[in-house]
């Protein structure tokens, strides 16, 4: 436990935050293994691919995807195709499948195209429980 004093003598307890042991007023307390401390209670932690805020699991935006937020977001971006193997009187390949783009891109002839896409992030509850406190 840490003391601050106040400038007249007095001496007040301080309490640490986010942490599993916390002391005020003489008091130490603890969460239980496989929960954490969040906003003086103790919560069961969350799944893999989620955070925890207070009573909530949020889930961790997929690669690629900035957070912003509630959502998730995958801006555009566009390459060049690779049409190496289109003749030289249809560079692009319009028309035909000579022109090719990675997984996952739209193939515009002479670009790939991956759009811009987001989505909403994933989030469930979970209840918490007073920390165990004794005195010391």
């Amino acid at each position: 436990m840490q003391a601050e004093e106040t400038g007249e003598g007095e001496v007040l307890a301080t309490v640490e935050t986010d942490t599993i042991e916390t002391e005020a007023n003489g008091l130490a307390c603890a969460c239980p293994l496989g929960t954490e401390y969040q906003a003086g209670l103790c919560y069961p932690l969350c799944r893999p691919g989620y955070d925890g805020n207070g009573p909530a699991c949020i889930a961790q935006c997929a690669r690629g995807y900035v957070d912003v937020g509630v959502m998730c977001v995958r801006n555009p971006h566009i390459i060049s195709a690779d049409t190496k193997s289109c003749p030289w009187y249809n560079k692009c390949g319009l028309g035909s499948s000579c022109s090719k783009c990675p997984n996952g891109y739209i193939n515009d002839g002479c670009t790939c195209r991956l759009p811009y896409h987001h989505y909403q992030k994933g989030m469930y509850f979970r209840a918490g429980s007073a920390p165990k406190c004794s005195t010391y």
